[in-house]
């Protein structure tokens, strides 16, 4: 049985994490390139993303993108978005 000091501690959280704007998703500033494997079972580099702030960019699940390469950096877009 919780005291009258931890009810109103568990209170005052409650209240606290109620009352907070809710957090904006954010894109990472670096990630790693990992692993993957193609069709004759060698590993290739392999590069996920994932997070909310896709999905604010566009990026919804099942949409299409491009791929282009510029200068030595991927550029990553939603095919018909331009």
């Amino acid at each position: 049985m919780l005291t009258p000091e931890q009810i109103a501690a568990a209170n005052a959280a409650d209240l606290a994490r109620a009352s907070r704007p809710p957090r904006r998703p954010r894109p990472p500033q670096q990630c790693t390139v990992g692993c993957g494997h193609s069709a004759n079972g060698k590993r290739t580099p392999a590069l996920r993303l994932g997070g909310r702030w896709m999905e604010e960019l566009g990026f919804t699940i099942g949409s299409t993108l491009r791929v282009q390469v510029h200068d030595g950096e991927l550029v990553v877009s939603v095919a018909g978005k331009d």
